[in-house]
């Protein structure tokens, strides 16, 4: 029927079905859009906290904090902090509440913000407050200690090689701009603690010049951001300054590790634990603190190394390591094992030996998982011996209370051991 148009003919019938078959399109259409919306959402949810480009700001939503525990030495609480960091308010490529929430979410208590004041009217220099006023109210809400800090240069104070100093506990920052000599006496005029910050591989005349006046209080033996640089070293899966250790120990010096992040924290750390400062204080306050550095109870954390004076690293381990007892592993053999409780959360990697001719252990290096109780295996070697004591050394090869001297501690098992005759290996 060649020039006549198509008619189509609707029915009631054919009416009905092409209803049926719109609302079902309709319907599948509405499915796919809700599914892929929830998709999306769950994605969402599941997506890892993403730290996003300058200004970073760090996705509190999805921020837990990492609890890190170390049982009290005699009357010091083990208190963790980050003595040297940076925020936009100088050369540093995040906001304060970012170095406050990475903080707290890495298990720190104590933060200082040690910003360079020659910044001081170049980032935001209407705010005079500068990022401690900005947040310290943020750092309150989440109970964390916040420090008033700035790092100090003596760039245009002095020849080179030249040197940085972290400062905290001030109270002027508007003071710590200009000659170096003059705002490191205004600093400690304002009551703060001095640190030698990424100090090389030499010592140098201020750092003399600062000594005899009193106003240093520890050096840098980890810096996060100078790992390669002049002076490191590369031990144990960390770089850092080992002649620092022999400083501090000569000119009595507290030994700090610390991140001196200018970037997010993620740049530094690839899933490992950020560097740190364990403070030995008497009370969880910034007077505490304070003190504690004046008194030089310091240790370094670092990597899975401690570093500091033989006393405070010591204590660390004799109050976190516990042997608890035995338990045969071979039922009716001489086969037996050491049940020893780490309680901290830092995994003391051990050699442990029998200072007895009647039992031995492999000469191997055990690590004591954190928080967790660890069974070592040792043998009773006679096969007619009761034991009813054994004293054992224990070796902590990642504790260190100076270069080539892991710490050592000494115990003494007490029970009742026998490896009878009948009983062969």
């Amino acid at each position: 029927m060649s020039g006549e148009k198509l008619k189509i003919r609707l029915t009631p019938g054919r009416l009905i079905t092409i209803t049926i078959i719109l609302a079902a399109f309709l319907s599948f259409l509405s499915f796919e859009t809700l599914a892929q919306g929830t998709k999306q959402a769950d994605g969402a949810l599941q997506q890892t906290p993403k730290e996003l480009p300058w200004p970073t700001q760090l996705d509190q939503r999805a921020c837990a904090r990492e609890e890190i525990y170390f049982p009290a030495v005699g009357e010091f609480k083990v208190l963790k902090g980050d003595f040297h960091c940076h925020t936009i308010y100088s050369d540093g490529q995040v906001t304060p509440e970012v170095r406050v929430w990475e903080a707290w979410r890495d298990g720190l208590d104590i933060l200082s913000l040690t910003d360079h004041p020659e910044y001081m009217d170049l980032a935001i220099g209407s705010e005079k407050g500068r990022a401690f006023a900005r947040v310290r109210p943020l750092a309150l809400e989440l109970g964390m200690i916040l420090l008033h800090g700035a790092e100090l240069t003596t760039i245009n104070s002095s020849a080179p090689p030249h040197s940085d100093y972290a400062v905290s506990f001030i109270t002027n920052e508007l003071a710590m701009r200009g000659d170096f000599f003059a705002a490191i006496q205004s600093a400690r005029e304002q009551g703060a603690t001095v640190i030698w910050a990424h100090p090389g591989s030499n010592w140098t005349e201020e750092a003399t010049h600062l000594l005899k006046q009193g106003w240093l209080d520890g050096i840098e033996l980890r810096n996060a951001q100078t790992a390669g640089d002049q002076g490191t070293s590369y031990q144990q899966g960390a770089w850092f300054y080992p002649q620092v250790m022999d400083w501090c120990l000569q000119n009595n010096l507290s030994a700090f590790a610390s991140s001196d992040a200018h970037w997010p924290l993620s740049d530094y750390y690839k899933g490992e634990r950020r560097d740190m400062t364990l403070i030995l204080a008497r009370t969880r306050d910034q007077v505490g603190v304070k003190e504690a550095i004046q008194q030089r109870r310091t240790v370094a954390y670092f990597g899975e190394m401690l570093w500091g004076a033989e006393r405070w690293v010591k204590g660390i381990a004799e109050a976190s390591i516990e042997i608890k007892g035995t338990a045969l592993i071979r039922p009716k053999g001489k086969i037996f094992g050491l049940l020893v409780a780490n309680q901290s959360s830092f995994p003391f990697k051990v050699l442990f030996t029998a200072e007895s001719e009647d039992a031995w252990f492999r000469p191997t290096v055990v690590r004591l998982a954190p928080r967790a109780t660890t069974m070592v295996p040792f043998t009773l070697k006679r096969t007619e011996t009761k034991v009813s004591s054994m004293p054992l050394t224990l070796k902590l090869s990642n504790v260190f209370s100076g270069r080539d001297q892991p710490v050592q501690l000494l115990r003494s098992l007490a029970g009742h051991f026998e490896a009878k005759k009948e009983f062969k290996n």
